[in-house]
């Protein structure tokens, strides 16, 4: 659910989905004996039990530009006929412009949707086992409904190096999309984290209208996931990692089935848009609602992390086999500390600036980035848009003062664009979630060059910006608008910051 661009849940990312396979409805299998109930809310109360649960109150949204903001109102969430109840609905709301645990400046910020998203956090923290939701789930244009889980401890870094499993995401349901999706994000905290994971699709029963049971079975190393029993995908350690700075700043793999060998929370939330479902439109009907049945955790006593006397396996479940981490190098990274004591820093030019490096994160699709020369300019980047979710950025592993620097710019060509409209983004990172937020500017004719300056007084300014000047480690991001990006070719030179 996080991106994901999380600034970290959440950030949503969104999933990528290897397949997608309607399954009998009925399971091969019954489910596996020798489980015990550990944790459960039947929710047979008249209100939410705060012992169980607490909420998420800001509007973030959710590192995926969501619009919604999470409130902690009887209006988003209550109990209604012995079932948990998670309200969507179109109304203006103001609070806090990022999570309360972040601590920031960043102030607050308005929003047209509100909803609620509860979490275990700290109530109930587990690691291994079979957690297990029964639910109806809401569809829509622009409507996102999840049963996830986030890590309690963050052992191995910020998200996803520490991980996050979905146990059921939807997006748009209504019509021909019937399918709801089961994915982990893992790898390296983002931009350089990956997902993988597998869809199901319903036959005869719209899961809008009917209750399902969502679940996963989650031992060490492995970890599988249902649809009213039937097992429809596996994931497996030998397809996942954790990639990231140890205690002594040295970049390793960590061992195992890290980042899935710690204690994991639940989370139930309805977002609106997004990067994913992209927004609401005249078709969507609101308020939308989740209603939850119950929620029940189970452990297997007899083998707590292989849960091999308990599992309940389908031979004909997807296998995903996810990602393989990538190979660290061992050069050491040269570069001058002292270079932001000049009036300009020359990030590239003909070439980048040791430590800062090209880089893409793609959340489907692919980006080709090549280097070529031109004319009257020596070498230039050239970037090819396979996708419609992905950026580009210079990025050093390391971050550097440029408190006392006015501006930042470059250059800029566009090649080729095909779609019918939309335009560009930029923007500066110091660390995620730490950024001055999307800045979007006007854009050349095809084939032009033009020259774009930014007064970093103005990126401190934009709305929602955490910006830290001390502390810059991506001193650009650029990329087409998010979700329209398909054909989009262009050139850049020049990253220059100046006092």
């Amino acid at each position: 659910m996080y991106q994901r661009i999380i600034p970290v849940a959440g950030l949503l990312t969104v999933g990528l989905i290897s397949g997608c396979q309607t399954l009998p409805q009925a399971p091969d299998a019954q489910v596996g004996d020798g489980w015990s109930l550990v944790w459960h809310d039947e929710f047979s109360g008249q209100t939410i039990d705060r012992e169980k649960w607490g909420f998420e109150t800001n509007c973030w949204g959710g590192g995926n530009n969501e619009l919604q903001c999470y409130t902690d109102r009887p209006d988003n969430a209550f109990i209604r006929d012995g079932k948990l109840v998670i309200r969507a609905q179109e109304e203006s709301f103001t609070g806090p412009a990022e999570p309360l645990e972040w601590e920031s400046e960043a102030g607050e910020t308005t929003l047209p949707y509100t909803s609620a998203r509860l979490r275990t956090l700290n109530k109930g923290d587990w690691t291994y086992g079979r957690i297990e939701v029964r639910a109806r789930i809401p569809g829509g244009q622009g409507v996102w409904p999840a049963i996830w889980m986030l890590p309690t401890d963050w052992v191995y870094g910020g998200w996803a190096s520490s991980g996050e499993i979905d146990i059921m995401e939807a997006v748009n349901l209504g019509g021909d999309e019937m399918a709801v999706h089961g994915t982990l994000h893992y790898g390296s905290d983002w931009p350089n984290n990956v997902s993988s994971g597998a869809s199901y699709t319903f036959g005869d029963s719209d899961p809008t209208e009917d209750f399902h049971t969502y679940a996963i079975e989650w031992a060490n190393g492995e970890i599988r996931w249902y649809v009213d029993d039937v097992h429809y995908a596996t994931q497996r350690e030998s397809g996942w990692y954790s990639q990231s700075p140890n205690a002594d700043g040295e970049v390793v793999n960590y061992p195992g089935a890290a980042p899935f060998d710690q204690r994991f929370h639940l989370l139930m939330n309805v977002a609106i848009g997004g990067n994913w479902p992209g927004n609401p439109d005249e078709t969507t009907e609101l308020p939308v609602e989740m209603e939850v049945d119950y929620v029940r955790v189970y452990e297997c006593p007899s083998a707590r992390e292989s849960l091999i006397t308990c599992a309940t396996k389908n031979r004909k479940a997807e296998r995903v086999f996810g990602h393989q981490p990538p190979v660290i190098s061992d050069a050491e990274i040269e570069f001058d500390p002292t270079l932001t004591e000049q009036d300009t820093v020359t990030i590239y030019g003909d070439e980048a600036l040791p430590p800062f490096a090209f880089g893409q994160y793609v959340a489907n699709g692919s980006v080709l980035m090549t280097e070529l020369s031109e004319e009257d300019r020596g070498q230039v980047t050239q970037v090819q848009f396979n996708t419609d979710e992905s950026v580009v950025y210079w990025q050093a592993p390391v971050g550097f003062d440029f408190s006392e620097f006015a501006t930042v710019s470059f250059d800029m060509k566009i090649v080729s664009d095909l779609r019918e409209s939309g335009g560009m983004i930029m923007k500066v990172d110091c660390f995620h979630p730490c950024s001055s937020g999307e800045v979007p500017f006007e854009t050349a004719p095809v084939g032009e060059w033009r020259h774009y300056e930014f007064v970093l007084d103005d990126l401190l300014a934009n709305p929602g910006s955490t910006l830290d000047l001390s502390n810059v480690n991506t001193p650009l991001v650029v990329s087409p608008d998010w979700g329209n990006q398909q054909g989009v070719v262009i050139l850049l030179d020049n990253v220059v910051w100046s006092r």
